[in-house]
């Protein structure tokens, strides 16, 4: 009898070892695959092989945002899913009922399936992540591998250069541009990852629990100044002036030593804000500077008058998922400037006004439940001022800038906001169990 439970002794340890081992593989794959999914958040390799010059889409595009939408689907296999981690979709659901019952009403083609496919397909890439934070770390391993994944990005865009596959860092892709940073084949996705990571700084200054205030946030600053993208820059201008006015506000509801200790990072803040405002006029007028005589119009102010009156010829069901993209390039002949150049506004030429009113009723319920989330902890409390920061970057931007139809910036920029939503839900599964 001794020996048989020796042996089945031995066998448990076995058992246990083999599963530990399993175990850590399963971690050990999932960090690697999220941070593949990052660098490819924060990178367009689609246009190292697509001249701007053509007039026709970029083949490439979707290859890429497929490979992405695999990862998230591999990362959701490898760390299992649960409800409380599809939560980010529930704002975006009559949303998408709708994009669908327009895509019906305008054709029902292929071509904006695909669009309809990329416009939400950001969605799961974040219910991914929700479901991987539990094996990474939480939220600071999240983090972390954006860290790793914005360093790989900026050495790769100069190895790049160097290769000449792209432009170095000072040289123009285009005649008449002004940028000194490319990232992978454009900048503005790594500004996303950069405008993230300067969120998550702010939300730990504001919390107590970080230091390196000024110097972290002006180093993430560099990649958005080189790159001259003045709406995004502006996003984090705006989500610095939230971050004044939450400090100014908890400085004047505690007193004492905790009062004084509000007080300095309060004044830290409104320090950051006005080097960035310098920052930011500089730019503006640096970029505004470049344009030949002639063409001082931006494209926004030829193709929103455009926009807008195909808005009023189609106010219901508007054009189609794929509408503001073929309005512009074929029916206008204006290939150089792509889609709507506002996220609000595309949802009008795509969907309609109710879309509209549907996308603007997403965004506001995101932003209502963050501020309505309670924290149980300092690195939830973190996460919740990082989600409201990266929704103030979000929902200026999109005012003039394309974002979030894209799963990859959808991805950057609603990350905190998925993770402080799965948080909030996990909570009341709880409650009611």
């Amino acid at each position: 009898m001794s020996a048989g439970y020796g042996n089945s002794m031995v066998v448990r340890l076995g058992g246990n070892a083999s599963r530990s081992w399993s175990a850590s593989v399963r971690v050990e794959s999932v960090k690697v695959l999220v941070l593949v999914a990052f660098v490819l958040c924060m990178s367009a390799p689609e246009e190292l092989f697509f001249s701007q010059a053509e007039n026709e889409l970029n083949p490439y595009a979707g290859t890429v945002k497929l490979t992405l939408l695999g990862l998230g689907s591999v990362i959701l296999l490898l760390s299992g899913t649960r409800k409380r981690h599809w939560a980010i979709a529930l704002p975006f659901g009559f949303l998408m009922l709708w994009g669908v019952i327009c895509w019906f009403v305008t054709g029902a083609e292929m071509l904006p399936a695909r669009n309809l496919v990329s416009s939400f397909g950001g969605i799961l890439l974040l219910t991914a992540f929700c479901g991987a934070a539990e094996y990474v770390g939480g939220v600071r391993g999240m983090v972390r591998l954006m860290v790793w994944a914005l360093l790989i990005t900026v050495v790769t865009s100069v190895f790049l250069g160097l290769l000449e596959l792209q432009p170095m860092p000072g040289e123009s892709r285009l005649p008449g541009e002004l940028e000194w940073f490319h990232g992978i084949g454009l900048p503005g996705y790594a500004v996303a990852g950069c405008a993230v990571l300067i969120a998550w700084v702010l939300a730990k200054h504001l919390s107590g629990t970080g230091s390196w205030l000024e110097p972290t946030v002006l180093l993430l600053l560099a990649i958005p100044a080189l790159a001259f993208l003045r709406t995004f820059l502006i996003g984090i201008v705006v989500s610095i002036l939230l971050a004044v006015t939450m400090g100014y506000w908890r400085s004047r509801q505690t007193r004492g030593r905790i009062h004084q200790l509000y007080s300095r990072r309060f004044k830290r803040l409104l320090l950051l804000t006005a080097t960035t405002l310098a920052v930011g006029a500089v730019i503006f007028f640096m970029k505004t500077g470049i344009r030949e005589e002639g063409n001082e119009l931006s494209g926004r102010a030829i193709i929103w008058p455009i926009e807008i009156a195909s808005v009023i010829q189609h106010p219901i069901f508007g054009l189609g998922p794929f509408g503001d993209i073929e309005l512009l390039r074929f029916k206008e002949d204006l290939p150089q400037l792509g889609a709507a150049h506002s996220d609000y506004l595309g949802a009008a030429v795509c969907y309609g006004i109710p879309g509209l009113v549907l996308f603007v009723g997403a965004v506001y319920l995101i932003w209502r439940r963050i501020l309505h989330y309670p924290p149980a902890n300092v690195e939830e409390r973190v996460c919740r001022y990082a989600a409201l920061f990266s929704m103030a970057v979000v929902s200026t931007a999109m005012i003039a800038e394309n974002v979030i139809r894209d799963p990859r910036l959808f991805s950057l920029y609603l990350l905190f906001p998925a993770l402080c939503l799965s948080a909030a839900a996990a909570r009341r599964q709880k409650a009611v169990a």
